[in-house]
């Protein structure tokens, strides 16, 4: 009869930490997964994870990917990972689908008007920039250094002239940008690491 106690006292402990995580989830929190192979599956479709390196193969510039903002519809769709402690703060956008990567810089100067809703077309230092698509998405912070925006956001990409690209991320807390260019899957290298940790 004991025993009885015990598996339903177990099980009905596993029911309420369930809720009490989707209760987190609810009020806007965010709630990083919470073991490595948990973390793995989370970048498994991309072509780069937290912990690795991207090396721009002309330029040798490297980017260290210590943490990232993952954006999230029904599963995650994109990740754009920061490397604090380069010698300029890069960033790199990665999406779910296809191996091209965005190598980025924070932008200054975001619009006000952009923080409400991403326009469809920029401009930023002269240049001209088209959305090419824009998402409302859940985002969570991973890993190291990964700025805050809040729990959910809109993310808008945009092309300029040849391989020029910008990221908005307009999320509940803040809007914040990046600019740079868009790399074939022939102009990088992603050295892989074990794996990192959460924040």
């Amino acid at each position: 009869m004991s025993l009885f106690f015990v598996v339903v006292g177990c099980a009905g402990g596993i029911a309420l930490g369930r809720l009490i995580r989707l209760a987190v989830r609810g009020r806007g929190a965010t709630v990083g997964p919470s073991s490595p192979d948990e973390r793995a599956g989370v970048f498994a479709s991309f072509p780069c994870k937290l912990g690795d390196v991207v090396v721009r193969r002309i330029e040798g510039d490297e980017a260290w990917l210590a943490g990232a903002l993952v954006f999230f519809e029904e599963r995650p769709i994109g990740a754009l990972f920061v490397a604090p402690e380069a010698r300029r703060d890069w960033a790199v956008l990665a999406r779910e689908a296809g191996s091209e990567l965005a190598w980025l810089s924070p932008a200054s100067g975001v619009d006000p008007l952009a923080a409400r809703e991403p326009p469809s077309a920029l401009e930023h230092e002269g240049t001209r920039f088209d959305r090419l698509r824009r998402m409302p998405v859940r985002v969570e912070r991973v890993g190291s250094g990964a700025p805050a925006v809040g729990a959910t956001a809109i993310i808008a990409e945009y092309a300029g002239p040849g391989a020029e690209r910008y990221l908005l991320v307009a999320g509940a807390e803040a809007t914040l940008a990046w600019r740079g260019v868009a790399l074939a899957e022939r102009e990088y290298d992603v050295l892989p690491s074990g794996h990192a940790t959460l924040d």
